[in-house]
């Protein structure tokens, strides 16, 4: 039996054997019959008090146990273990800063999973997946022995970088192969919804810097080997990647110049949890800064980048093939705004210096 056919047939024992209050019980039917109208309620008086307090009873019995669940030794250990990784109970994803991976969580495009590995009472499990063709996700979480461990915490990572600092079970490294190769792959790491959890993206990637970003197959089987610090064991997680979204590819007529700069938008690509802008880049300037390009929705809410790929062409010109989160699909229009860092003493004093004159804004096809 599965873990939640187990659930089920415990809540139902439970809602057999669960004494309701009688005033309890009086106080709710009488607020729901005040909803229904007088002639179903003399038609159907016995029937929805039958169905109200059975549902009642079981959605008393579904919070009961839970609470027992999580609070008392109800369950084997072996039966706790797997609990303690129930992704209602740890959905990363919903609750993390990512945009499209809040919305893939809500449009049903994140897959629940449960791939883990176990060495010296941790263990690193693998408890969400999405991929929509351009960036794949994946969720971490860790726990020591059943209980929360902290694997990624951006505020002790910035701190130092220092080992003697970091605590067991932090990560530390790791190497991602698709289909047992790590040719046309990167990955980046960071926050999940607290210190215990993490998010891996993987995006396609080339080491000849003159070739275009590869496009990830749309099922493949992802390995990670993540190192943690003072465990000497890598932890491996094999998760089959399915692309599960219908993404519109756009070729906006968009371009822009001034002085000796000038910018093209060739192709734009759209799902519900990622956009991805190719752009050409042509620059004769003696400022020797690099241009980025900040994009902003049409009620000028900056879409967050998440991932930036380039390679040189000829005569100059560089493609950048820029990753970003969901423009939102009522958008007619967004604006890509240019700019260059005006370095402080740290990175936290960093400014833009936005490049006015490269600045436009572009209607997006076929909205309505």
């Amino acid at each position: 039996m599965s873990i939640e056919e187990r659930l089920k047939d415990h809540m139902h024992q439970a809602a057999d054997h669960l004494n309701i209050p009688q005033d309890l019980y009086d106080s709710i039917l009488q607020s729901t019959e005040e909803r229904i109208s007088d002639r179903d309620r003399l038609t159907r008086k016995s029937r929805s008090r039958s169905i109200i307090r059975n549902a009642f009873v079981i959605g008393t019995a579904a919070v009961f146990i839970v609470v027992v669940i999580v609070s008392s030794a109800f369950i084997s250990p072996v039966m706790a273990e797997t609990l303690s990784r129930i992704p209602m109970m740890h959905n990363v994803f919903k609750l993390a800063g990512d945009l499209g991976l809040k919305a893939a969580e809500q449009k049903g495009l994140a897959t629940e999973t449960d791939y883990y590995d176990t060495h010296e009472g941790y263990t690193l499990t693998a408890s969400q997946a999405m991929f929509d063709g351009m960036r794949g996700a994946i969720a971490l979480q860790l726990d020591e022995a059943g209980h929360p461990a902290s694997l990624f915490d951006p505020f002790a990572r910035g701190q130092s970088e220092a080992s003697s600092l970091k605590s067991k079970g932090s990560f530390q490294v790791m190497r991602a192969f698709i289909n047992g190769t790590e040719e046309s792959i990167t990955w980046d790491i960071g926050p999940g919804n607290d210190a215990e959890s993490a998010i891996v993206t993987i995006t396609g990637a080339s080491s000849d810097q003159a070739a275009r970003r590869p496009v990830l197959p749309e099922t493949f089987n992802l390995t990670l080997e993540v190192r943690l610090e003072m465990i000497p064991e890598p932890f491996i997680l094999q998760i089959p990647m399915r692309k599960n979204t219908d993404n519109h590819i756009l070729y906006p007529e968009a371009e822009k110049s001034s002085r000796q700069v000038s910018w093209r938008l060739e192709e734009m690509e759209r799902s519900p949890v990622s956009t991805r802008m190719e752009l050409v880049l042509k620059e004769t300037s003696s400022d020797e800064r690099t241009i980025y390009f900040e994009v902003v929705g049409q009620d000028g809410t900056e879409i967050k980048i998440i991932d930036l790929y380039a390679n040189d062409m000829k005569q100059g010109y560089r493609r950048l093939d820029m990753l970003y989160e969901p423009l939102p699909s009522d958008h007619q229009s967004f604006t890509i705004k240019p700019f260059r860092y005006v370095y402080g003493d740290s990175p936290d004093a960093w400014e833009k210096e936005y490049i006015k004159d490269l600045e436009l804004t572009v209607p997006i096809e076929g909205n309505d």
